[in-house]
């Protein structure tokens, strides 16, 4: 009786263990650990769109926005990291229509000739810690 038990714990311990390292294997090769935000905080009120992000790797989606009509395009905005750089861009149909790399305080305008169509904001990095970026639309 007792060798039965031995073994019949000995086969479910073998089952959980294959169980483990077939679901490790699965989600170790579909998981995208490209991109890592940590202690992300985004806000929008009044046209105005605050992005704060204690730790970036990879890339990060800000906004989108359309454009009805062609014609120039400005966005003010403010953007800062403590540590790192970091690259703030502006793409439609995945072509870079604006890009500005942000490695201190710095203050401007996304400004560029618009054509109808929808438009990305993404911020992208290798490694950069307490980014802030401000916009108002």
């Amino acid at each position: 009786m007792r060798r039965s038990r031995s073994r019949y714990r000995f086969f479910i311990y073998l089952a959980l263990f294959i169980i483990t390292v077939v679901v490790i294997n699965v989600v170790s090769k579909y998981a995208d650990v490209s991109n890592v935000a940590v202690s992300t905080v985004k806000t929008e009120m009044n046209g105005k769109l605050s992005l704060k992000i204690g730790s970036l790797k990879g890339s990060y989606d800000v906004d989108d926005f359309s454009v009805s009509d062609a014609g120039p395009i400005s966005i003010p905005f403010e953007a800062s990291t403590e540590e790192g750089t970091f690259t703030i861009k502006v793409s439609s149909n995945d072509e870079i229509v604006w890009e500005k790399t942000v490695s201190e305080p710095a203050t401007g305008a996304i400004a560029f000739d618009g054509v109808k169509g929808h438009y990305e904001i993404t911020v992208e990095t290798e490694s950069a810690k307490k980014l802030v970026l401000k916009l108002s639309r």
